[in-house]
Formats: C-alpha cells, structure tokens, sequence
C-alpha cells in the first residue's frame, strides 16, 4: 500500500471536492467524503440496481461482514459483539448536571461524576460521551464505567466524536454499551455508524425496526440492517479504513493535525484577544478545539441565535461550529487532513471581519436561518386559528 505523505492543500486538490473559497473547519459535525469513495459509492449503487434482490441476500451481506470485522479490528472490538448502524444513537438521560470549568485533570470529571451519582441514587442509566461534542472534552470512561458499575448503573458511552479521531479499545472499557459514528473522523457518506453491546445484553436486546430476523437467536443477525434501507455507507467502511491507512492511521493522522490546531488555536486566541475553554492537556481532543469568541459577537448574536452567527460566518468562507453557554459565545474549530494554515487564517480575518461589522449597539434584526422563519399572516377573525400558531420545531 503506498502511504500518502502529503496533506493539506495538496490532499485537499487531489482527493476531495470540498469547494476551494471554504475553509471547512467543522468536521466533528460532519466529514468531507474522498472522491474515491464517492465513486465507488455510485459503482456500488449501480450493480446493486442490476439485481437488488440477489445484492440483497448475497453481495451486501458479504460487503458489510467484511466491513464490519475490518471496523471491528480499528476500535478494538470483538466482531462477535459489533453490528453496523446508520448512525450514534445517544439514548436516553435521567439526570443532567454540569462539570464546572476549569477541567484541570480527569480527577476533576471523576468527582462531578461521583458526586452526582451519590445525590441520585435513583440512577439507573448514563450516557458519557467519550470525546463531547461542543467542549471538545475527552472523558475518563474506563474509570467512569467502573465507577458507575459500582452504583449498580448501566453504561452506554456514545463514541460519536472519539471514532478515528482517537485510537480504541472497546473490549477493554467494560461499558455496556458502546455508540459511535463514522461519518464525522473517518470521513465515510452520511449514515454510517456502529453499536457494540456487551455479551451480557445481547440476549434481551432487540432492533426498533422489525424484519423477518428480529427473533432470530443470534444477536448480530437480528440487528441486520433491513433490505429496504439504503447500506452503500456501510459497504464502504473497509475502504474509508484503507484510505485511513494510507494516510498513516489514526495515530500519524492525529499527530499532524493536533500539532497545526494547538498552533492555530493558540493564533487565532491572540488575534481576538481571548482565551481556550479551559481543559487540562490530558482531557483535550487532538483534532478539535473550543475556545471564547469577543464580546462583542456575544452582544451582537445573543438575541439571533448560533444559527445566525454560524451562517454569517459560512457566508464569508468559513465553516465551523458556534454555540453560546451561560451568555458566553464559544468557537469549536477542527482540524482534519485537508486543514493547511490558510484556512486558520481565514478563520480569523473572517471572525474579525465580522466583528467589524457588527460593532455598535445590539442588532435586533430577525437574522439569518437556514430555515426561513414562518411569516406570520393575517387570519379571519372567523377562525380559530390565532397568528403564530404555526411554529417551526428547529428553532
């Protein structure tokens, strides 16, 4: 296999159709897709339409076995325990509370954690992310589990974020369950992800959707995605895996892109005069990173919205994520195998472009959605409609 060495710009020209006036900086929400797995999508899609019954029941099943023990040996699982889905499911969470900032060790999350299970005894359930979203928080989950395991609490740890952004060794975690997505870090199409369940559940555990094997004895066949739903994203796991090892594997991969977004970030603080989101080295995700944005983006977008402000900035040639917590407007910027130094830059003459902007008092303006707002309309005072009644759920 011939290592591809150089990243950046070069990988970015020769591998991806990412638009070249974006500077894509968001991929823990949602990857770039290679162009070779683009094409042997459409390839897959085309001789699966020849036959699909016989694809069916012959070809995809044997894809996604392939597939699924390729994935199996990436995250350090027991193929005998891992089944393929479209996506990270998050289940369901009992009690919310908060770890304070500043994280200055995992020593910190261990006691948010032990204290809320002591206040909580009725607990019988958790979700712990294992690299978290917005704060970009990589979480102690073996001594997690094992805490929460004491207290009698199942664990499901959601492995949306950690999935080839980190190395894995599920078996060793001792969580019940374990989710993840492959369609962030292992830059596969849109619906493509996993669940491993330990051998302790799989007995009782059952799909959503039902098919002619739901009941059937073996866990794994039961969990076998129905012929009606579209499996292509599953079939190219063991190609979106080959061309992560070409690129030098999780470990290369991480390594270069933690070394320019610790440079970068520490740029783009200076340039606005702000700081990182307070997280010790030790909890800190390699390829993704949080940190303050100015005040004044804080007073300008608080009464719009994260929508707003992540539109504007899309708008300019710069695709991240923006989020506000406490009144406070934070930045998560990624960096991945096509990120060069020029689109870091472009993170922070657009940000202080718009600051620019928006200088002066508070904009009140209805702002920019991806989903236009309802237009309120006049109603027959006959009927029984009243304005506003029709809201929209995304906002």
């Amino acid at each position: 296999m011939t290592k591809i060495t150089q990243f950046g710009k070069e990988l970015r020209k020769r591998e991806f159709d990412i638009d070249e006036d974006i500077a894509f900086c968001n991929s823990a929400a949602r990857a770039c897709v290679p162009r070779r797995l683009i094409e042997k999508q459409c390839t897959i899609l085309r001789e699966r339409e020849k036959d699909s019954h016989m694809w069916g029941m012959k070809q995809g099943p044997r894809i996604i076995w392939e597939s699924t023990r390729a994935l199996a040996k990436f995250i350090g699982a027991d193929v005998e325990n891992l089944t393929l889905t479209e996506n990270a499911t998050t289940g369901t969470e009992l009690v919310f509370f908060d770890i304070p900032f500043p994280i200055r060790s995992k020593v910190d999350i261990l006691a948010a954690y032990k204290g809320a299970l002591e206040r909580h005894e009725q607990i019988k359930l958790t979700v712990i992310d294992h690299i978290a979203s917005s704060s970009c928080v990589v979480f102690p989950i073996k001594e997690l589990t094992e805490m929460c395991h004491q207290h009698g609490v199942i664990v499901v740890i959601d492995g949306a974020h950690a999935t080839a952004q980190i190395e894995l060794s599920i078996e060793e975690y001792g969580a019940d369950y374990y989710v993840g997505n492959l369609c962030k870090w292992l830059v596969l199409p849109q619906s493509a992800g996993y669940l491993w369940v330990h051998p302790r559940h799989q007995a009782r555990l059952q799909p959503l959707l039902t098919s002619h094997d739901c009941f059937d004895p073996f866990y794994r066949t039961r969990f076998y995605p129905t012929l009606n739903r579209d499996l292509i994203s599953q079939v190219l796991v063991k190609d979106a895996l080959e061309f992560y090892e070409e690129l030098g594997g999780v470990k290369a991969i991480a390594s270069r892109n933690s070394q320019l977004l610790t440079k970068a970030a520490a740029m783009l603080s200076e340039a606005w005069g702000t700081e990182l989101l307070e997280v010790s080295p030790d909890c800190r995700a390699p390829m993704a990173v949080t940190l303050y944005l100015p005040r004044k983006l804080e007073e300008a977008y608080s009464g719009l919205g994260r929508i707003d402000l992540m539109y504007d900035l899309h708008v300019k040639g710069v695709c991240v994520r923006a989020f506000f917590k406490e009144g406070m407007a934070l930045l998560r910027i990624s960096c991945h195998i096509w990120n060069d130094w020029e689109d870091f830059e472009k993170v922070r003459d657009k940000v202080s472009e718009l600051l620019e902007e928006v200088r002066g008092p508070p904009r009140n303006s209805p702002g920019y959605y991806f989903v236009p707002r309802p237009e309120t309309k006049e109603v027959d005072q006959n009927s029984s409609m009243t304005n506003g009644s029709t809201k929209n759920g995304v906002h």
